[in-house]
């Protein structure tokens, strides 16, 4: 990758920064506050995004290293066709249908911020606002970057200075502290639904992370990111929610006179999240099938999340049932994608195949040679995403990421550790790279 397309620190920060910037983060605090009070509200939330902090510094220190896209790295780790697999599962899909939320939570935002319209109704914004967020995403990463400068610092201060408003005028902190949950959750409900919000953009960090200049970079960036604001922007919402229960969070602010604010967060905030959205998922397609240019798999998954939006909008209005069954199940499957990512870079490929140098432990380019299968891998991901499934229905309080990660963590390397005792093949077919990286 040539010097003048990597970026430093800051910018990758300002570009994480700018996918948080979002109210789909504020209705997920607003969503733990139908399960948690405040105390327990601010502890998932600081453990689900440590989790998050560390699984993403993984994850993108192997794309600053490679400067290579989630979907090429998986090439490695699980073959071709297996990457073509969980490129589509991780993101193709994932990020698509984030866009789709993402979309139908802008209309639920223009539904409060001005009720009664017949645009503004949650169904109809999510079409129009779905429309204008495939704009940037198209641009790719420069849009994506500029775009964040100008919304992340305004689009912090307002968040502050509304929950600060609304505490004054709901009683303060006193109230805050006693308010109660309508739906008490165990711990570890909250902390799988806390890592499930944002684990699609662990996994695919590198997509950002490998325009770094430094390997450290953009993994730092993240880890900045997620740790230090995160919980911040989940924490208001649930403290809005429990201040306002059963109202609409914009429907609070706008009576606090801060309607400006709404728009600005609302149209720009969602706006630098859902192009990364789009931006990430268009590279999974493409690596999926290359013949049709990125910036057609751009406007072909803003349709189709636009549509799934405005059926979300059309069906649950503006309850937030439908965010916290998709964050639940996010958290079911994507980790085991995760951990067998991880496990492949920092585990397997040191200790168990022998490739010690981890600036050249993956390599790219015409006439590399892949599996085009890799069965240990594959079983990993389908064992720990069965298990991550099941136990959280029988125990409640275990934590489904943690399953379905661990699982597959342990499970990929026992098998790829028998596979090299026992010299049993631990791939299936041979795909070569082609000069165009096909």
């Amino acid at each position: 990758m040539p010097l003048h397309e990597r970026r430093t620190l800051v910018n990758q920060l300002m570009v994480f920064l700018g996918v948080l910037a979002v109210w789909a983060a504020v209705f997920a605090g607003a969503g733990l506050a139908t399960w948690f009070g405040a105390i327990d509200i601010i502890v998932v939330s600081v453990i689900g995004c440590i989790i998050l902090g560390v699984l993403a510094f993984l994850t993108g220190l192997i794309g600053g290293r490679t400067h290579a896209s989630t979907y090429v790295i998986l090439r490695h780790a699980m073959g071709r066709f297996g990457s073509i697999a969980g490129g589509i599962i991780i993101s193709g899909i994932s990020a698509t249908l984030w866009f789709a939320f993402e979309t139908w939570l802008f209309g639920v935002i223009m539904s409060g911020a001005f009720p009664g319209f017949p645009l503004t109704e949650v169904g109809i914004a999510a079409i129009w606002g779905g429309i204008l967020m495939m704009i940037t995403a198209a641009i790719g990463y420069r849009g994506i970057s500029v775009l964040s400068y100008f919304i992340v610092p305004a689009w912090f201060v307002i968040i502050t200075l509304g929950l600060a408003a609304a505490i004054d005028v709901n009683g303060g902190m006193d109230a805050l502290l006693v308010a109660k949950p309508p739906s008490p959750a165990d711990i570890g409900t909250g902390i799988t639904f806390v890592v499930s919000l944002y684990i699609v953009g662990a996994t695919i960090a590198p997509d950002v992370t490998r325009f770094s200049r430094k390997p450290t970079d953009g993994p730092i960036a993240w880890f900045i990111h997620v740790v230090f604001f995160m919980p911040l922007i989940l924490a208001a919402g649930g403290f809005l929610q429990l201040l306002a229960p059963g109202q609409n969070l914009v429907g609070v602010m706008v009576s606090l006179g801060m309607i400006w604010a709404v728009l600005l967060t609302g149209v720009l905030g969602q706006w630098t999240t859902n192009d990364n959205n789009l931006y990430s998922a268009s590279l999974a397609w493409c690596n999926s099938i290359p013949k049709i240019k990125r910036v057609y798999w751009v406007l072909i998954m803003g349709i189709a999340g636009t549509i799934v939006a405005a059926l979300i909008g059309f069906g649950f209005g503006i309850s937030l049932d439908a965010l916290l069954a998709f964050g639940l199940f996010l958290g079911t499957f994507i980790p085991p994608f995760t951990a067998v990512m991880i496990s492949d870079y920092y585990v397997v490929r040191p200790y168990i195949l022998k490739e010690k140098d981890p600036m050249t432990r993956y390599r790219f380019g015409p006439g590399t040679e892949y599996y085009a299968l890799s069965w240990p891998d594959a079983i990993a991901v389908i064992v720990g995403s069965a298990l991550a499934w099941y136990v959280p229905q029988v125990n409640p309080a275990i934590p489904a990421f943690g399953v379905g990660f661990l699982t597959s963590l342990i499970l990929h390397i026992a098998l790829m550790a028998v596979c090299a005792v026992a010299k049993i093949k631990w791939g299936v077919g041979k795909w070569i790279e082609t000069p165009t990286g096909w």
